[in-house]
């Protein structure tokens, strides 16, 4: 009799971690998958395009490096400084 009874909790155990193995190993392995996807893309750093979609009306401005050609800026400046003064019109 003690034979039966411990061959039906062996069998019971099996069919147990069965059903719990079809139904937490998927979940398990896609959050793997998932945290190793969001590693690699953070490394390579890609960026979603939802997050890039700019508002409309929205301005961005970017400052382009230094040109690698500084015979004409012997300064490293971008450009010409140009003075001005404001002339009020009287109407």
């Amino acid at each position: 009799m003690a034979l039966i009874r411990t061959i039906l909790i062996f069998i019971l155990i099996y069919y147990i971690f069965r059903i719990i193995t079809r139904f937490l190993l998927p979940f398990f392995a896609k959050r793997w998958v998932k945290k190793a996807q969001d590693n690699f893309q953070r490394q390579q750093g890609y960026v979603d395009p939802e997050e890039a979609k700019q508002r409309e009306g929205e301005v961005n401005v970017e400052a382009k490096s230094e040109p690698t050609n500084n015979q004409n800026n012997s300064k490293g400046e971008l450009g010409d400084y140009v003075d001005f003064e404001e002339i009020k019109e009287d109407k």
